[in-house]
C-alpha cells in the first residue's frame, strides 16, 4: 500500500493499535518541507485508510460477553455522557471504522484533550464549573452505526473521520473507575459488576445485554 506523505505511513502504523479521534493527521499534516496535500491524495488515502481499519472488531470466539467499551478522552467522553440529546454529543469521531453493533460503554481516559476545552461549542456546552470525569466508565450507550464523513451530520461531527453514531445514551450516576485500552474492548465480568453495584439504575440494562454470555 502506498500512501501520499511519510506521515499518513506513520499513521497507517498506528492505525492498527490504537483509535485516534480526529482525522486531522491524514488530511492536512505532511513531513516537514513537503508540499501540502492535494484533494486527491486526501481522499486517495482517505479510502486506503478507511480499507485498512473496517476489518471486524469482534471478539474471539472463547470470549461471549457482548459489551463493548471505548475509551474517550475527555471532555468528549463527558460531552457524550450527556442525555438531553438537543446539546449531547451523538457522534463520536474516528479515523477507523467497525462492524461491531450494541451496547457500548463510555469510558473516560486519563489524559485530557486540552484544546478541546477553548472550543465554542464545549464552552457553551458545558459548565464553567464543571469537573471532567477522568480514567473512569462514565456512561452506557448503544453503537447503532458507522458512517464514512457525509459532512456536518451533527454540529459534533468532524470531516475526514468515520461518525460513530451513539444512542440510548444512560449516563453513570457514580462513574467507576478503570483503565482504559485501545481501540473496542472487552469490560471484565468483575467491571460490570462494579458498574451494576454503584448505578442500580442500569442493572436491568446490563443483565438484559449480558445473559446470553452465561448461557
Amino acid at each position: 500500500m502506498t500512501l501520499a506523505p511519510t506521515a499518513d505511513t506513520a499513521l497507517l502504523a498506528r492505525l492498527s493499535h490504537e483509535a485516534i479521534p480526529t482525522g486531522a493527521y491524514f488530511r492536512t499534516r505532511t513531513p516537514g518541507r513537503a508540499r501540502p496535500l492535494t484533494p486527491q491524495q486526501q481522499h486517495a488515502n482517505y479510502q486506503q485508510l478507511a480499507a485498512v481499519s473496517s476489518r471486524p472488531q469482534t471478539a474471539p470466539d472463547h470470549d461471549r460477553t457482548p459489551i463493548r467499551c471505548l475509551t474517550i478522552r475527555p471532555p468528549w467522553s463527558d460531552l457524550i455522557a450527556i442525555e438531553d440529546n438537543q446539546v449531547a454529543k451523538r457522534i463520536e469521531n474516528r479515523v477507523w471504522s467497525s462492524r461491531w453493533r450494541g451496547t457500548l460503554l463510555i469510558h473516560a481516559g486519563a489524559d485530557v484533550d486540552i484544546p478541546a476545552l477553548a472550543l465554542p461549542a464545549v464552552r457553551e456546552t458545558l459548565d464553567d464549573d464543571y469537573e471532567l470525569v477522568r480514567g473512569s466508565v462514565v456512561a452506557v450507550a448503544d453503537l447503532v452505526g458507522v458512517h464514512a464523513d457525509d459532512g456536518a451530520c451533527t454540529p459534533w461531527s468532524q470531516p475526514g473521520c468515520f461518525h460513530w453514531e451513539l444512542a440510548r445514551v444512560q449516563r453513570l450516576t457514580s462513574p467507576v473507575p478503570a483503565r482504559g485500552a485501545q481501540r473496542l474492548w472487552t469490560p471484565t465480568p468483575h467491571l460490570l459488576r462494579r458498574i451494576t453495584e454503584a448505578n442500580p439504575h442500569l442493572r436491568g440494562r446490563l443483565a438484559a445485554t449480558t445473559a446470553g454470555a452465561d448461557a
